[in-house]
């Protein structure tokens, strides 16, 4: 039996239109509606069936939502559903899959009046890839969800989207919103900009005659993947999770500059701590 009736996905990219794509799989939902910016993704994600029709303007929402899912980038979601909440119905669940939590859940507590549930939600399953192209199934198969509820959270509205990560293959953690930003500042936000500044610090490095991007191998290309991510996305990123993330990225410098303290002084012990310390900790991620 299906969980929702009409779905709306705004931003029918690699996390909304996987979901969709579950949700369809699974009969979870009767039919999905998709909104964007280019008709282009759009057309792109009817013709892969992950959603049936799609609007291009927010004044043509369609009528009968029961579930709206925010996919689109983190500045824009409390913006877009203030243009959208004319149009929802009572009853109305409202999430999204932003990687900041803190700022949405405040103005989704303020934005949404009584009857409208909005419960945020964060599935860790991103790439560096982007737009309905991107969407497969099974993106969420023993991934991590997080939900981030507030004192104002509808009891059953969480219940019932817990219900829906999990049957799309999601381990379900609950947990408050600056919690999440400080976590997903360290183990997500951080990795992306030290990908972004490394592949900056190759372009600015200059040496006549020679195009250093030729040189670099498998262990460059590995650890720089996800600089290939939104910039736009991570631009807003890094303004919503301001604190947690600049906390994060001085620690990143402390250590950078540690390593460069003992590589100017020849600390051969220092640095072999460092790296052993390094392989251990690797190992234990799952």
């Amino acid at each position: 039996m299906a969980m929702f009736q009409k779905m709306v996905v705004a931003g029918v990219g690699l996390i909304g239109g996987s979901l969709a794509l579950d949700m369809r799989r699974r009969g979870l939902v009767e039919e999905i509606v998709g909104y964007g910016r280019t008709e282009a993704n759009l057309k792109i994600a009817r013709r892969k069936r992950i959603i049936d029709s799609y609007f291009l303007s927010e004044e043509d929402f369609p009528a009968g939502a029961d579930f709206l899912m925010l996919g689109t980038p983190v500045q824009t979601i409390v913006p877009l559903t203030t243009a959208f909440l004319p149009r929802l119905k009572r009853g109305c669940i409202v999430s999204d899959v932003g990687s900041v939590k803190g700022e949405i859940v405040r103005g989704m507590d303020k934005l949404l009046p009584a009857g409208i549930h909005f419960v945020g939600a964060h599935p860790i399953a991103g790439s560096e890839q982007w737009g309905a192209e991107a969407a497969r199934e099974n993106l969420f198969m023993g991934r991590h969800c997080i939900l981030t509820p507030t004192r104002k959270t509808n009891r059953a509205a969480l219940g019932k989207m817990a219900r829906l990560w999990r049957r799309v293959g999601s381990f379900v953690e609950i947990m408050n919103a600056a919690r999440h930003d400080q976590i997903l500042g360290a183990v997500s936000h951080l990795p992306h900009l030290a990908a972004f500044a490394l592949v900056n610090a190759l372009d600015q490095t200059k040496m006549d005659g020679v195009d250093l991007k030729r040189f670099c191998a498998g262990g460059f290309r590995d650890i720089t993947r996800i600089a290939s991510s939104r910039p736009e996305l991570w631009r807003d990123i890094c303004l919503l999770n301001r604190r947690a993330v600049s906390s994060s990225l001085a620690n990143y410098i402390r250590t950078l500059e540690r390593l460069k303290r003992w590589i100017d002084g020849r600390n051969g012990r220092a640095l072999d701590r460092e790296f052993a310390n390094a392989n251990e900790v690797r190992e234990q991620l799952s």
